[in-house]
């Protein structure tokens, strides 16, 4: 992995229309470092690695950061990048990635979101492969945030039967892989809760609210990139028993 990693990648041509699907216009992607949200194109929850991606915005000539935060604890890791033009064939879309003597050593794979017949409210990305390694990106329909905290991720989807569906994976835990329509990847969660609701949702802010067993769980999640933040906290009776910040998430403009 670290040789992987090591590896700093550059375009050789620039960017086409395909590049859009890396992100979404039906969704926001914010990342906290140093104190500080920034807007990014990309965050991939890895399904069969410890760790998180993050492909930053392009800065001069384009180059951009991709970052990779450790499970647990999100610790970073960051290598400078450029990315290349995408290249459809039959849905899939494969976006090259060359080292600085110009030798591909990579790619992003996505696929075209009018393939999810749900629809896809999120970068319809599925993998990111650098070197020998391929990091699968966690990655289903009609999600409404994906967030990631030192301790766990936590995804909530729309549903047609059951409203909205939380979803919790602690990085404590080592959980199957599981494939998902369209070509999207998954784990077993460590707690699945359905029947959720939205509570609020003024000025760009949502609250996603769940019930377990006498247990209240809230996802809150902002979609102002002006005033970025969420995150996740529990309360029985009242009293708080956990509230975890979001190092970095996506969430869809659609509540």
């Amino acid at each position: 992995m670290r040789v992987a990693w090591a590896l700093a990648v550059i375009l050789a041509a620039a960017p086409m229309a395909g590049d859009a699907q890396l992100a979404s216009e039906k969704s926001i992607s914010m990342v906290k470092r140093d104190g500080r949200w920034a807007s990014v194109p990309l965050i991939c929850d890895a399904t069969n690695r410890d760790r998180v991606l993050v492909l930053g915005a392009p800065g001069r000539n384009r180059q951009m950061d991709l970052i990779s935060f450790a499970k647990p604890g999100l610790a970073a890791q960051r290598v400078a990048v450029r990315l290349g033009p995408g290249d459809p064939g039959a849905g899939q879309i494969y976006y090259p990635l060359f080292n600085l003597v110009g030798r591909e050593v990579g790619h992003v794979h996505a696929i075209n979101p009018g393939m999810v017949g749900p629809g896809a409210t999120t970068p319809a990305v599925t993998a990111i492969t650098l070197g020998r390694e391929t990091t699968n990106c966690r990655f289903a329909a009609q999600t409404r945030v994906l967030g990631v905290t030192g301790r766990r991720s936590i995804q909530v989807v729309r549903t047609e039967r059951n409203g909205y569906r939380y979803t919790a994976y602690s990085f404590d835990t080592t959980a199957p892989e599981i494939s998902q329509p369209w070509g999207g990847h998954d784990n077993r969660p460590t707690l699945a809760i359905d029947g959720g609701r939205l509570v609020d949702q003024s000025n760009g802010r949502r609250v996603y609210e769940f019930t377990n067993r006498g247990f209240v769980y809230r996802v809150m999640v902002s979609v102002r990139p002006d005033h970025p933040g969420g995150g996740v906290e529990v309360t029985q009776d009242g009293r708080n028993v956990l509230r975890e910040g979001f190092g970095a998430y996506t969430a869809a403009l659609v509540p």
